[in-house]
């Protein structure tokens, strides 16, 4: 539990910093601006792992049954939230409609493991993420990205479909050896 805890702080924690007005300019300022993307990185690429490892570490315990529909629901939806996810990082016309691709495709993951689980370990791990997704889409302003914007085309709404369902059959593939709980 120590773990999940540790790596539920460090990643939200570092997560947090751009909600904080002008936290995130003061820090690329002093550190610059690759130093600062690649320590967020390392920080919220820490926190995973610890929240991984506290997953595996949790005993198995159920808070509710899990929903009948949410394992098919997951293999339904599961794509979509992958492709909206790889979306956010392609000037892609999914990102100019949609105003947080990667919050949306978040919290469709998070929001569809809490009802395919009703176990403590997946409760605090999807739980927070639900949270956070759905109030940084709430409270947050679209913020200028530090990663320059293009002009959408179609060829990268293609590609984020086509690296989206790639992700989500390697998810497919490989959910049990790197999760535990295989999918297929």
């Amino acid at each position: 539990m120590d773990a999940m805890v540790l790596g539920l702080v460090l990643f939200f924690g570092v997560h947090a910093l751009p909600l904080l007005p002008g936290v995130r300019p003061r820090l690329i300022e002093v550190l610059g601006r690759w130093f600062y993307l690649g320590l967020y990185s390392l920080v919220s690429l820490a926190g995973l792992s610890l929240m991984v490892q506290g997953y595996q570490q949790i005993e198995p315990q159920t808070l509710w049954p899990a929903v009948a529909a949410g394992r098919p629901l997951a293999m339904a939806l599961m794509p979509l939230a992958l492709i909206l996810v790889v979306a956010a990082y392609l000037p892609t016309f999914i990102k100019a409609k949609a105003r947080h691709p990667m919050l949306i495709g978040v919290a469709l993951w998070a929001g569809i493991h809490l009802l395919a689980n009703g176990d403590l370990a997946s409760t605090l791990l999807f739980a927070p993420f639900l949270i956070y997704a759905l109030l940084d889409m709430l409270l947050t302003q679209p913020r200028k990205t530090l990663i320059p914007v293009r002009k959408p085309q179609l060829l990268y709404d293609i590609l984020a479909v086509v690296f989206g369902l790639m992700a989500y059959g390697a998810l497919l593939l490989s959910h049990g050896h790197l999760f535990g709980a295989a999918v297929i």
